[in-house]
């Protein structure tokens, strides 16, 4: 018998604890070196497939944030691995079994795990590839699908780069076990349990911070969302910390007191084994809760961006196609009737048409972060012009008299007030100027928000033609816009149209951007959806090793209460009860948190996105219902299979 040797069969002997940790570790080295393989093609790293370099950002992004958490995985799973194993450790050091042997031996277990999962990651990687590939060559639309080549960097940056991963933490994780003494190690498990300690304030500490979290989320716009996003996380961070390490052990003693219920079938032993273990889950439910809040809201945003994109499009681009003219006497930028023609040819149906004229103005306006006020340009047009557009699309009327005026900003998600109900404006038009009582302002878009009509000041119709009267038609801008019938599938047609404008900065057209946009949101949504899928199969590997790293001694108590009379049918309510709660407490906190997270995305869009994140919660709990099945399966079968 040599330490290699002993080593080797250490792993095979505890093989059931290594295999949700040797999973995940193969599927992160899958995932990173697919990425690589796309990064490092030749048609992307030369520039050959359209919007490769984008995509190449993204999975370099995708690539960092799996190192990370591979660093923080491998790191606590080392440390679970090495916990209940002190007392073989101990026995090892008592038969004569140096320090320096046991340093070698943990790192030789360490280092052949790691290169096994290394090496078999590395090829699944390289067989899935292909389909990889083939998938962004279809998400691109590219002519001809991307070619399959051996990447030689891929393997080097995934094969090396993972092997100093494994090899410093493994390293790291030598220094606690090998200075520590073998009365320390005999004795670890024999240490008694005390009542973890439970503080008031700790626990207001927590729903403080939650409180303050939720609060600053729900209340999050678009110009404060820069200023918000970090202390949201930093509240939720510590709030969560404290929940678990005190609200709800203060909530187990609580249980734990009203004797009742505790004495009802299996509960004695369920409460008292967690209010007992409830100091080591704790670190485990908060990783777990906040891994869960980032998966829900992150594959939660994706999809909701993805599924809402239309209709981002239809508010923020107006019309199907739309244009201002400098010139209000001329069409200099595009013939009306040549883009009905090209409609009509290609047969797509108009619904409506915007044909209004303005006048072009400056007012002042407070800069958005200094407040100091700036010159800002905007189309006066009329009430009745404003209405109409408005009924168009389903927008609530204006209501106007004397010398009132009403700012149009057409950008919804910006909540910032520009000019305030009951402020005196002054609107300047050529050598003439007049004051005006503002009567509030609408963040919404009616026209194409292009040049001089990107904002909008409307005023009676009476004073606008007395403003009006003496400005020729020349000095005026006039806008147009058609809304078409499945404008989603018009790119061709809109293409054309851009193809024969005079001045493409002053025309607009739905479509094309559309579909980058959707393009680029499927694409972000893919890669989003593997880390997502990661980061799932990595928290469930962390409760697995949870469950199964007091697996001895979980079999020790079984077989005594066993003996003290339960059945197997108690045995096994008792470890589904305690499964149930490592694998549920947590993912409800996550499910709060996310739920909070989709409240201010729904107010940064504007839109109800209740359904979309029902349909998340719903596919992740199936997921994590699938995953606590299999796992309760398992832990049940090597803990009542020992009952003799």
């Amino acid at each position: 018998m040599n330490i290699r040797l002993l080593a080797k069969r250490n792993i095979q002997g505890n093989a059931q604890r290594y295999l949700a940790y040797f999973f995940s570790i193969v599927l992160s080295v899958s995932i990173f070196f697919i990425y690589a393989s796309f990064i490092f093609h030749p048609d992307v790293v030369h520039a050959d497939i359209p919007g490769g370099k984008l995509i190449s950002r993204g999975l370099i992004a995708a690539e960092i944030v799996i190192i990370i958490f591979s660093v923080f995985f491998i790191a606590y799973s080392n440390a679970a691995f090495i916990q209940p194993r002190k007392k073989e450790f101990g026995l090892l050091t008592l038969l004569g079994m140096s320090k320096s042997q046991l340093r070698k031996l943990i790192y030789l277990e360490q280092t052949m795990v790691s290169l096994i999962s290394i090496l078999i990651g590395v090829g699944l990687g390289f067989l899935f590839s292909k389909l990889f590939l083939m998938a962004i060559s279809w998400l691109l639309a590219v002519e001809q699908p991307i070619s399959f080549v051996f990447v030689p960097e891929a393997f080097i940056y995934t094969i090396v780069g993972f092997i100093l991963l494994f090899q410093l933490l493994s390293l790291f994780s030598l220094f606690h076990i090998g200075n520590a003494e073998v009365v320390d190690l005999l004795k670890d498990k024999q240490k008694p349990k005390k009542t973890p300690f439970v503080s008031r304030w700790l626990i207001a500490l927590s729903a403080v911070c939650l409180s303050i979290s939720y609060y600053l989320a729900c209340t999050l716009s678009l110009n404060n969302s820069y200023i918000r996003v970090l202390p949201i996380v930093f509240f939720v961070l510590i709030g969560t910390y404290f929940l678990f390490s005190q609200s709800i052990v203060a909530l187990c003693s609580r249980l734990y007191r009203m004797k009742k219920s505790l004495y009802g079938g299996t509960n004695l032993i369920t409460q008292t084994n967690l209010i007992f273990n409830i100091k080591d889950y704790s670190r485990l439910f908060f990783l777990t809760s906040i891994i869960t809040a980032v998966i829900l809201t992150a594959a939660g945003t994706l999809f909701m961006f993805s599924a809402d994109l239309k209709k981002q499009g239809m508010d923020n681009i107006p019309q199907s196609i739309g244009w201002i003219e400098n010139d209000a006497s001329v069409y200099s930028v595009i013939e009306p009737s040549a883009v009905e023609k090209i409609l009509k040819e290609d047969g797509f149906k108009v619904l409506y048409e915007v044909n209004m004229t303005g006048v072009p103005i400056t007012h002042l306006l407070p800069h958005m972060r200094t407040g100091e006020p700036n010159e800002n340009r905007s189309l006066l047009i009329s009430e009745s012009d404003y209405n109409n557009a408005a009924a168009l699309r389903k927008i609530e009327p204006a209501k106007l008299s004397g010398k009132e005026a009403l700012y149009i900003f057409p950008y919804g998600g910006l909540d910032y007030q520009f000019v305030h109900k009951g402020e005196q404006k002054e609107l300047h038009f050529g050598n003439g100027t007049i004051q005006v009582t503002m009567v509030g302002q609408r963040n919404q878009s009616i026209v194409a928000p292009i040049k001089a009509a990107t904002t909008l000041m409307v005023v009676d119709d009476q004073l606008y033609h007395e403003i009006t009267a003496d400005v020729p038609l020349k000095e005026m801008s006039r806008v147009r816009g058609y809304e078409v019938k499945d404008w989603e599938e018009s790119m061709e047609t809109s293409s054309e149209i851009e193809q024969m404008s005079n001045n493409h900065n002053q025309l607009q057209t739905r479509a094309p951007i559309y579909q980058e946009m959707k393009q680029g949101s499927i694409l972000i949504l893919f890669i989003g959806l593997f880390v997502s899928l990661l980061f799932f199969i990595v928290q469930g590997s962390m409760m697995y090793l949870r469950v199964f790293t007091n697996l001895e001694d979980k079999k020790i108590q079984i077989h005594a209460l066993h003996r003290l009379g339960l059945t197997k049918k108690e045995i096994r309510q008792i470890l589904s009860a305690e499964i149930r709660i490592l694998f549920f407490a947590p993912f409800l906190i996550g499910v709060i948190h996310a739920i909070v997270a989709y409240v201010a995305l729904s107010n940064l869009l504007e839109s109800n996105l209740f359904a979309y994140s029902s349909m998340v919660i719903a596919t992740y709990f199936l997921f994590q219902l699938l995953y606590y099945q299999v796992t309760k399966k398992i832990y049940e079968r090597a803990v009542i299979t020992s009952i003799k």
